[in-house]
Parts: structure tokens; sequence; C-alpha cells
């Protein structure tokens, strides 16, 4: 994002001197549009001068609102009236309703590009464990909306170069910390269990199967969650994660991940309430067993209200 090629500053540093300098008058530019009639009269002044009558006829608006926005159009200079009482729209309002135009579809456009990055991210976790094999039925009672709270946590992260072997190093890790801290009967309500990929491993869409090896490693991080007070001493990495909204649904055992988190993806695909949130994935561990077959998960899938 360091280009500036597109406007015309040198450098960053120019463009926030300049913004600095003319916030007011931005300011009040920017009002000119922030009312949807406004935008509407400048995008349908866009291709034809009109008379007042036509445009009310053409907005099915009263006249007093009407001449009421035309007015602070006019005021900007984002709006011209002719002589006979045509108006039509001035060159500023063309280039701003353009510019206007412009960031917000690229806004959109990389809202889009972000849902299909975190769409193929999850999608890649799913066939980790499993294959999709055909969709099932499923209970609503199964899922729950649950809302983490902002914590703070102890970050052990591993890289690996098979599947499962990050996991196995980070959790190694996580349980000497925990023996040298004197810390017992884990996981429990003070220190509770994360999980997640960090970095996620590379998916090779052609044969449906990860790519991981030496050349092509990945991560897997746990959190443990701590008080404030507690002191986990200079040599581990300490975290404060922000919480957040989460669609959650539990199984036991690794060889059930993949089907929960695909029916956790399939719920989502079809909320009319909920989308795909920015969070990561977190698999909790419920009991402090080592053989995954044994383990007991909840599986929390970032959500955002539509």
């Amino acid at each position: 994002m360091d280009n500036m090629d597109d406007m015309p500053f040198s450098s960053k540093e120019s463009l926030k001197l300049f913004i600095l300098e003319s916030m007011s008058d931005i300011a009040n530019l920017h009002k000119a549009l922030d009312h949807p009639t406004r935008i509407e009269i400048l995008a349908r002044l866009l291709t034809e001068e009109l008379e007042f009558k036509d445009l009310q006829e053409k907005m099915n608006i009263p006249k007093t609102s009407l001449a009421n926005h035309l007015s602070q159009l006019i005021d900007c200079s984002l709006v011209e009236r002719l002589d006979r009482g045509v108006y039509q729209i001035s060159f500023d309002g063309e280039d701003i309703l353009k510019a206007s135009a412009k960031v917000f579809l690229d806004i959109k456009i990389r809202e889009q590009e972000k849902l299909e990055i975190l769409r193929l991210r999850y999608e890649a976790m799913i066939k980790r464990y499993t294959k999709i094999e055909g969709e099932k039925e499923m209970g609503k009672d199964k899922f729950r909306i649950v809302e983490l709270p902002p914590s703070k946590v102890v970050s052990f992260q591993e890289m690996g170069v098979f599947l499962g072997d990050p996991e196995t190093k980070a959790s190694a890790k996580m349980r000497a910390w925990v023996k040298e801290k004197k810390i017992s009967g884990i996981p429990n309500n003070k220190h509770k269990i994360y999980g997640f990929n960090n970095p996620d491993p590379k998916f090779n869409k052609e044969t449906g199967e990860f790519l991981v090896n030496e050349e092509n490693p990945y991560g897997y991080e746990f959190w443990l969650t701590i008080d404030d007070d507690f002191d986990p001493g200079p040599d581990v990495t300490v975290k404060d994660t922000p919480g957040g909204l989460y669609v959650v649904s539990s199984c036991y055992g690794v060889h059930q991940l993949g089907e929960a988190w695909k029916e956790l993806y399939m719920w989502i695909k079809e909320s009319d309430k909920y989308k795909i949130g920015s969070n990561e994935c977190l698999e909790q561990a419920l009991n402090d067993e080592i053989d995954g077959e044994k383990i007991e998960f909840d599986l929390f899938f970032p959500i955002s209200k539509k």
C-alpha cells in the first residue's frame, strides 16, 4: 500500500501533512455526500441536465427536501444551477462521485477477496482431517453462540515438516512450561487451552492434499490462558487476545475434527444471521489427554453478524 502513483503527493508524509492542514474543508466536502438523496442527485445529473420539476419527478421526493439538498450541493460546488432553472453536475461533482464509487468498489472487492481467502483456509482445514463426501442434516441444538472475553495467554508455537509434527512439539513445549510452573489440573477455568494452525499448511488444489515437508513446513500454536496477575516468567511469549463472537460445537477425538469443522462451516454458510468472522479458528482441549483419540474438543469458528 506504499504506492503513491495515483496520488498527487510524493509520499505518505506529504499526504498526511496536506490532510492535517485541510481537515475542516475535507470534512465539509464529505458532508455533502453523507445523505443518499444527495448522492442520487449527483448520479441522476451525471448523464444529463435536468430541470427542478424533472428531477423531483424522477426522485419522487417533496419540493422542499429536493431544494434543500440541491442547495447544499451547490454550496459545495458539486452542482451548478444554470440561468433557465436547469441543474447540472459540476466537474468537481463528477470527480468526487467517480472517486467515491471507485473507493467503495475497491473496498467491496477487498472484502470479497478476504472472504474467499478465509473460505479456502477453512475448507483446507476441513480437508486436513477428512474428505467431504456428502451433506447430512444437522441438529440446531448442536451449535451454540459464544462470546469469548478478552484474555491474557501464554503462547507456545512450533513448526513442523509433517502433519501432526508442530502440534506434538508445541504441546510438549507447553507441558514442560506447565510442569516448571507447577500448574496442576489443566485445563481448568483459570488455565484453558486453545490451539490453531500458525501458519497454515500449504494446500494443493489439484491433488486435494496438503503439501508439508522440509521446504514447506507449517506451524501450530497453543494458547494457555492465565490471570492478569500471574507471572509467566521471562522466557515465554505472552499475548493479549481480543476475544470475539464464535459458533461452537463439540467433538471427541482428532478423527472427528474434520467433520466437526465442516459442519460448523456449513452452519455459517446457511445462516441468515451470521457470516464468517476474522478471528482465528480455535480448538479448545477440554481434558488432559496426550492421546489424540481421547481428547474432548470444543471448536470455535469465528463469526460476525450480517
